[in-house]
């Protein structure tokens, strides 16, 4: 990547868009960047993303209900603020914006979209016939990438017969609701186990008390008494340990899901074995 080079920040579901946009602006010679063109065979996506957007200049954000709640969307736009980029932000569907968002002013496609593509090209330095080819993707904003698909061969139980059937391959991957399921269950789990401690522990002092304040007759030390109760909380070893293993864990589901955010980007280039991968990861989380 070269110098004053633009990463196009994007939901999934307005990809035809994006890299519609991301086309057009590469032909008038402007240095774009986007996952799905920008992503060579072989390369960690995830890397390269970061290291794009780490080198880009500018941020051209991709403004839509699904890119205003994008997480990963969010991670960008506050890294480019953070880092003081510059911004390019262009309306193609009416959404509530985040209020650091509000402050900038953005391009409208859909209000006044002669206006949005003359600041556009101004703003890019580009020469003033070149709005006229940014009008050709304007008939892409109300297209919304359907789930990429897979062919798979399928044998007929009967027959024999081999069979072509088409896969949805977002569907492969555990959805966020399932992730949300499981992080909700370790928070169950983190309760109880918060619950069985202190039972523990109250159990223990009771004991103590029980034995030093009423229990006279007994002919062992106090010591030992007090030592044999406390000891009572070894038994909160095991659930303290499985409160620190949810922790991690709800931690790396949330990671996960900005994973699976990322590969729903490049699910188009994603192989059954990466797919695989993800799954067993997440199976990984849910076991304590």
């Amino acid at each position: 990547m070269g110098v004053e080079s633009i990463f196009v920040s994007y939901s999934s579901k307005d990809r035809p868009f994006a890299v519609g946009l991301t086309k057009e602006l590469q032909k008038l010679g402007a240095n774009v960047w986007i996952d799905q063109l920008g992503i060579g065979l072989g390369e960690n996506w995830d890397n390269a993303i970061e290291e794009a957007l780490e080198k880009s200049e500018t941020l051209m954000l991709i403004l839509s209900p699904t890119s205003v709640e994008s997480q990963n969307v969010q991670d960008e736009v506050s890294i480019a603020i953070n880092t003081e980029k510059k911004f390019v932000p262009i309306l193609i569907k009416e959404c509530d914006l985040p209020m650091r968002w509000q402050r900038r002013q953005y391009a409208d496609l859909i209000k006044n979209p002669e206006k949005a593509i003359g600041d556009i090209v101004k703003f890019l330095g580009l020469e003033d016939e070149a709005a006229a080819n940014l009008r050709n993707v304007l008939s892409l904003i109300s297209v919304s990438e359907d789930p990429p698909k897979s062919v798979q061969k399928v044998t007929e139980e009967n027959t024999g017969k081999v069979l072509q059937k088409d896969v949805d391959l977002e569907a492969l991957l555990f959805s966020e609701a399932e992730i949300d399921r499981a992080i909700r269950m370790h928070h169950k789990g983190i309760k109880k186990n918060w619950q069985l401690i202190a039972f523990i522990g109250i159990i223990s002092f009771v004991l103590m008390f029980v034995f030093l304040l009423i229990i006279k007759d007994l002919d062992l030390p106090k010591w030992m008494i007090v030592i044999g109760c406390l000891s009572l909380n070894l038994l909160s070893i095991r659930p303290y340990g499985s409160v620190r293993k949810r922790i991690r864990n709800i931690d790396l589901m949330g990671l996960l899901k900005l994973k699976r955010d990322r590969l729903k980007r490049v699910m188009n280039k994603l192989s059954d074995t990466e797919i695989e991968a993800f799954n067993n990861e997440f199976l990984n989380y849910i076991t304590v």
